[in-house]
């Protein structure tokens, strides 16, 4: 391919490439019968054989010169039979602004520059295994033909950011972002209007196993799927924040999660304000946080997830955020999939390490009402489940229990005096009769010698005697229960 093979709008880049000048064709002009100036009708076409030439030094320019190192920048052209860089070595950058493509756009394990194809209207983007050395952007991009995956970043390795703000991706037969194992030194930025549409189980934006240099970004995000999860991002690693916030919106129908982040580790925070991740059916899964660890805050509202959530191994800096302790406890004990222990401990250990040492107890009596309502504990284990939670607080209001004693202490007193009343106690005198009560229902604590007691031969004498075994049993347990949740060895429970 020469000069002499070119049409005008090619000719015009070669110039420009070979000046270092930016081509704007979207300023282009006419002029009719009465002067005035309108825009022209369809795109400059360019050949995209043209652009895989100029990349890899192998057109012959005019003259002895070079291209320009400030590489192709070009707006506004339509790329005939799409653009194919494919396996191809070239430090010259690569913007093409506002351009349309009838084929797919390759990059196949390619190594380039910089890309910057914002406005890129085409079927496709096929990019897996690319090396940019510095940044991608395809903000505003319109890609998805329906019947394909729209963008391909499976392995890509990525300098800077990647940057697909206001995109908007589609696929009917599956996902449309693919970024498995994707590597950036920046962030990733699939905000500001951002929009994918897609089906499958896989997810409709996948990045699974992705290692982030700093912040991804899908604040004011739309994605839908009507039979998959819409976020997968598996073991995500990131330097910084995870945004989805500000208006993000995630719909997807799967038992796995609508929005899906098992395992990852984000390095600062896990900001959910302002979002909604909402399944399909009621008993679908909206929220999945399995082992997610978050070096930061967790700003999570009890508002973004609609419908079942999991938080089983999910830890994070600080008391959570946006979301009152009563709405997380709530979120626990009827959103959770099933009883787990591990998010009670975590939170408790929160709010203990911020010295509230009650909110601590509140969450620990929580969690023992949702194992006692859920968790594995047979019929022995519930009935002393229920018997330690209505008198001892589960060990965590060993007041509780104390107060039981005392009660069973001033019933030992009644009992005694209704005795006497009876005449069961002989001539014994009021005080006699208080001690006689006292040394019946207090463990440990014997006032004087008893001088009369109740004479089983006379009407109910036995049956007070057994009251008073009876009172003598529940002192003790309730004693019994009072130092165990003092000392805190009722508290040792899944």
């Amino acid at each position: 391919m020469t000069v002499d093979d070119l049409n005008e709008s090619e000719r015009e880049l070669v110039l420009a490439v070979l000046a270092g000048r930016f081509l704007d064709f979207s300023k282009e002009r006419f002029s009719d019968e009465t002067g005035e100036t309108g825009e022209t009708g369809e795109k400059p076409e360019i050949r995209g054989e043209l652009l895989r030439r100029i990349m890899l030094g192998r057109f012959e320019w005019p003259g002895e010169v070079a291209a320009d190192p400030r590489g192709i920048r070009l707006r506004g052209a339509h790329l005939v039979g799409g653009l194919d860089l494919a396996e191809i070595e070239s430090s010259l950058p690569l913007w093409l602004l506002d351009c349309t493509a009838d084929q797919p756009v390759r990059f196949t394990g390619a190594k380039l520059s910089t890309v910057d194809l914002s406005g890129l209207v085409a079927p496709r983007l096929v990019a897996d295994e690319v090396t940019i050395e510095r940044s991608l952007t395809l903000r505003a991009a319109r890609l998805g033909d329906g019947s394909h995956l729209a963008v391909h970043l499976g392995g890509a390795r990525i300098g800077g950011l990647v940057n697909f703000s206001g995109a908007h991706l589609v696929n009917t037969v599956g996902a449309a972002l693919q970024a498995s194992n994707l590597r950036t030194g920046g962030g990733v930025f699939l905000n500001r209007g951002f929009r994918a549409e897609g089906t499958g189980e896989g997810g409709v934006v996948r990045l699974p196993g992705a290692v982030i240099g700093t912040m991804l970004n899908l604040s004011g995000a739309t994605i839908r799927s009507p039979d998959g999860p819409a976020l997968v991002a598996d073991y995500l690693q990131t330097g910084s924040n995870v945004m989805l916030s500000d208006g993000f919106l995630a719909e997807g129908s799967r038992d796995s999660g609508t929005v899906r982040l098992i395992g990852a580790r984000i390095g600062g925070q896990l900001v959910c304000d302002g979002g909604q991740a909402r399944a399909a059916e009621p008993g679908e899964l909206s929220l999945n946080l399995i082992q997610v660890r978050v070096a930061g805050e967790l700003v999570l509202p009890a508002s973004f997830p609609v419908g079942p959530i999991e938080v089983t191994g999910l830890t994070y800096r600080g008391e959570p955020q946006h979301a009152t302790l009563t709405e997380w406890l709530d979120m626990l004990a009827h959103r959770t999939t099933r009883y787990t222990s591990q998010p009670y401990f975590h939170l408790a250990a929160v709010q203990a390490g911020a010295g509230h040492e009650r909110n601590a107890r509140m969450i620990h009596i929580a969690r023992h009402r949702d194992l006692l309502r859920r968790g594995d504990l047979g019929l022995r284990g519930r009935v002393w489940h229920r018997i330690t939670g209505l008198t001892a607080g589960y060990g965590y209001r060993p007041g509780r229990a104390l107060g039981w004693l005392v009660g069973t202490l001033a019933l030992s007193v009644v009992l005694t005096f209704v005795s006497g009343a009876l005449g069961l106690l002989g001539g014994c005198s009021l005080v006699e009769q208080a001690g006689l009560a006292l040394n019946a229902a207090t463990p440990l604590v014997k006032i004087g010698e008893a001088r009369c007691t109740v004479d089983p031969g006379r009407g109910l004498g036995q049956a007070f005697i057994a009251l008073g075994w009876v009172l003598q049993v529940l002192a003790w347990a309730f004693l019994t229960l009072f130092v165990a949740g003092f000392t805190g060895l009722m508290r040792r429970s899944p």
